[in-house]
């Protein structure tokens, strides 16, 4: 195939140096975050479980993504690597792929599942003993997860190795790719996306390995309705419209007890601190996912109503849209750094910069030795405030935690 010098560089750059960096940053972020998360002895239990799972989850995104984005991209384009690992190479194509989509899957939704936690503990207080406990959400993530491998399962069926005589590798099986290259509606995704994977390697003499597309995922109704419905529904549409929901009643719960905070005597600033972290980490994951949700968009528009599109055009807007995913599950681990006190200082305790001591007189939840009291009244989350009589406040908000 013969690729443009410009894309081949676009794709050097972006593939192997921006997402290698923001894979190797978000790994160590993630993994901190779990450690740090663990420290925390002023955010509610079931937030913090959920905030660690949703760290797992980004961090093996990335981890696929080395082999995905970074690694491939070093096999198709440069003569970076060993020739043994050339030869293998089809084999990760084949079986490693599956991995990005349960991983990306199992993200998105945790974040979902993160929020609605945040909803129940802030808005629906008295429902939170019911719901919002351990046990439940530990049963609620080993559901999301396996629901994301039964849900991408298909997936590992779309491609299949096969040992073929050189002299029938047909040469159509490549696309020439230059400016005026075009893809119409007679032209699948898969085979587009067939031809950004190096898909042969050479055997013995006279034959070769080849990556090729099966006959499932050739079909058009399993295109059409598995591919693009079913996959725009459950991994953008379905969750897009649940965090819009769970994040506006955040952000009006975040307002009211502004308003309180001016009439009581208790600000419940941790607990509204951690709201306003957990809004903020939607926001960017909303931002981060738009441009994949538009280019599915355009993909029905101009892939199923006939009407041709730049292939160019295709390729540079697949290597953004992968950037986005990258940067959304390397970053929370920077808001929580900006956003969160007490995830500050217990980071400076970790890495020496800071006095215990006087960490404890800074931040007084800072969790010194001594166990902390449990919370079995969501006081400290923002609104819940107001479903307490003025006359116990006072008694009761020393024992709670955000």
């Amino acid at each position: 195939m013969a690729w443009p010098a410009a894309y081949v560089r676009y794709r050097i750059v972006v593939y192997i140096y921006i997402v290698g960096a923001l894979c190797a940053f978000g790994i160590a972020g993630n993994v901190l975050s779990i450690v740090v998360l663990g420290r925390d002895r002023t955010i509610r239990r079931t937030t913090v479980f959920l905030m660690q799972m949703l760290a797992v989850a980004d961090a093996s995104f990335l981890v696929s993504c080395l082999f995905a984005d970074m690694l491939h991209t070093a096999v198709k384009f440069t003569d970076w690597l060993p020739v043994a690992v050339r030869r293998g190479w089809l084999y990760v194509v084949r079986y490693f792929g599956l991995m990005t989509s349960v991983t990306w899957t199992a993200s998105v939704w945790m974040v979902v599942l993160l929020t609605a936690d945040r909803y129940i503990a802030i808005c629906r207080p008295l429902h939170a003993a019911q719901y919002s406990t351990l046990p439940r959400l530990r049963r609620a993530v080993a559901v999301l997860w396996v629901l994301a491998a039964v849900y991408n399962l298909p997936g590992f069926f779309e491609l299949k190795l096969a040992e073929v005589e050189t002299d029938h590798v047909i040469p159509s099986d490549s696309l020439a790719l230059n400016g005026s290259d075009v893809v119409s509606n007679n032209s699948t995704m898969a085979d587009t996306l067939l031809n950004l994977t190096q898909n042969s390697t050479p055997l013995e003499s006279g034959r070769m390995l080849k990556l090729q597309l099966s006959a499932m995922y050739r079909n058009q109704v399993y295109q059409v309705v598995y591919k693009t419905c079913l996959d725009f529904l459950v991994r953008f549409l379905l969750p897009l419209v649940a965090l819009v929901f769970f994040n506006q009643r955040l952000v009006c719960a975040l307002y009211e007890s502004d308003q309180m905070r001016r009439h009581s005597t208790t600000d419940g600033s941790t607990g509204r601190q951690h709201t306003c972290m957990l809004v903020v980490v939607v926001i960017v994951f909303i931002v981060c996912q738009l441009p994949g949700g538009a280019w599915r968009v355009c993909w029905v528009l101009y892939g199923y109503a006939g009407v041709p599109f730049s292939l160019i055009a295709f390729y540079y807007s697949v290597a953004a849209v992968n950037l986005m995913l990258v940067v959304n599950s390397s970053i929370n681990v920077v808001i929580y750094c900006f956003m969160g006190r007490q995830f500050r200082a217990i980071l400076l305790r970790m890495i020496g910069c800071g006095g215990e001591r006087a960490n404890a007189r800074r931040n007084p939840e800072v969790d010194t030795g001594h166990s902390a009291v449990p919370m079995h009244h969501v006081l400290t989350d923002s609104t819940s405030i107001s479903a307490v009589p003025v006359s116990t406040r006072k008694s009761n908000v020393s024992s709670g935690r955000g």
